[in-house]
């Protein structure tokens, strides 16, 4: 609804308008769409596996889920164009297709300057091939980097565009290029929570009228030594075993740590009553977020009372009580201290009904994908309302003794959830909570 108030045009949506999801793209090492990710997680599947892109063996986790069979080929992307992408650039691309076209974004009806992007992205990580041949070029003779050299001619053997590739937003550009999307945007980075802010923002600007439509979500990054290096540098990683023993046990006694893995989440949203004039069904709702803010001194996670206060904002802006909500999908990342805090916070916002709320991570079967994690899961949470099935957490048989409410592990579960709350965190002590609803 529009009104003219002193010249100035103001935007007042009606009160039960809600943001909806119209379409979604998802990539993991499980499926290169939504629906192969979705039906091997029912099935028990997972992705991660031994390190296939580079020689991890000497590092102390050389295991991860990875994306397989995709490039720019595959995409129809140019070769000019791919000399500044790399995997996560690919995985952006094909997810954000995914949901662009889902939701009939393709069709022109909706002009690309009201068409809105936002994503949460990871860290971008140079190629030692990208630099090599400078170098190579640059040495003296006893084999050293001689500046004059590379100053004097080595670093034109550097492609001109190289720096933009180290840019995480270059990619975010491309896919908006590709796409013809010119409206509200702008990209989060780094970690997990990143994911829900795109989400975030993305349906603050369809609701305030600034986007009559927006992509919203996340990618991981490339899994690379740089990236592995980061983890562990963060003590995130499950540095135990060999390489069939490493996995990512969320909210398992014997948990050790996590996994690295690559995947992109992305979601269009619009208002309802702007889906029902196009003629495009509503998969789901967005109905309220929360963020907060504390570190923990004993590890690299927000404390629980963060993550509950996330929790707690969350359900109070959805004018929802803790009773109401039906499924948590939870950070759970196999961190001693991370799912511990997340535990604290879980029993702590949902006093008296803990023992009845039903708990999902994903993590166990696709890594973690950091900035595309919660995206991933937003879209997992639509296939979770349309098909009324929880599927189970991988490899998690026993449990954390401390735990009061029902982990689903062992085989999926069915049940019909209308409500379903999203969990994320960075190891630097943010985190962000989101709901997603059924649409009547």
């Amino acid at each position: 609804m529009l009104h003219r108030i002193s010249g100035i045009l103001y935007h007042v949506v009606i009160m039960n308008d809600n943001v909806v999801i119209t379409g979604a793209g998802l990539i993991s090492s499980l499926g290169i769409n939504a629906l192969e990710t979705w039906e091997a997680l029912l099935a028990g599947k997972c992705g991660i596996q031994s390190i296939n892109n580079f020689d991890a063996q000497d590092f102390d986790c050389p295991v991860a889920a990875q994306v397989h069979e995709l490039g720019a080929s595959e995409l129809g992307i140019h070769p000019r164009d791919s000399r500044i992408m790399d995997r996560h650039s690919y995985m952006l691309m094909k997810s954000s297709r995914d949901a662009f076209k889902q939701s009939k974004l393709d069709n022109g009806a909706i002009p690309p300057e009201d068409i809105g992007y936002f994503a949460g992205m990871g860290m971008v990580d140079y190629n030692i091939e990208d630099l090599h041949p400078s170098v190579v070029q640059s040495l003296n003779e006893d084999g050293n980097l001689d500046f004059d050299k590379f100053y004097s001619g080595g670093f034109q053997q550097i492609h001109p565009l190289w720096p933009l590739s180290m840019l995480n937003n270059i990619n975010f550009c491309q896919v908006a290029i590709a796409l013809g999307i010119k409206g509200d945007n702008t990209t989060f980075c780094p970690h997990a929570d990143s994911g829900v802010h795109g989400i975030i923002e993305a349906y603050n600007s369809v609701l305030a009228g600034k986007a009559k439509a927006a992509l919203a979500g996340g990618v991981s990054e490339k899994v690379s030594p740089l990236s592995i290096a980061r983890a562990l540098w963060f003590g995130i990683l499950n540095t135990s075993g060999n390489n069939q023993e490493i996995r990512c046990i969320p909210f398992g006694r014997d948990r050790r740590g996590t996994v690295l893995g690559e995947g992109c989440g992305i979601i269009s949203l619009e208002l309802q009553s702007t889906a029902r004039q196009r003629g495009v069904p509503s998969l789901a709702a967005v109905t309220g977020y929360g963020v907060s803010f504390e570190v923990s001194e004993d590890s690299h996670c927000p404390t629980a009372k963060a993550i509950s206060l996330s929790m707690e904002k969350a359900i109070a802006k959805a004018n929802l009580a803790p009773s109401d909500i039906d499924l948590i999908i939870a950070h759970g990342d196999g961190t001693y201290m991370g799912d511990k805090h997340e535990i604290e916070a879980i029993h702590h916002t949902f006093p008296d009904c803990v023992d009845k709320v039903t708990v999902f991570s994903s993590k166990g079967a696709l890594g973690h994908m950091l900035a595309g994690a919660a995206a991933a899961d937003a879209v997992m949470a639509i296939y979770i309302l349309e098909h009324g099935i929880i599927p189970a957490v991988y490899d998690s048989p026993l449990q954390d003794d401390g735990i009061k409410f029902r982990l689903v592990s062992g085989k999926p579960v069915k049940e019909s959830p209308r409500r379903i709350l999203i969990n994320s965190r960075s190891y630097e002590g943010q985190c962000a909570s989101l709901i997603i609803e059924a649409v009547e």
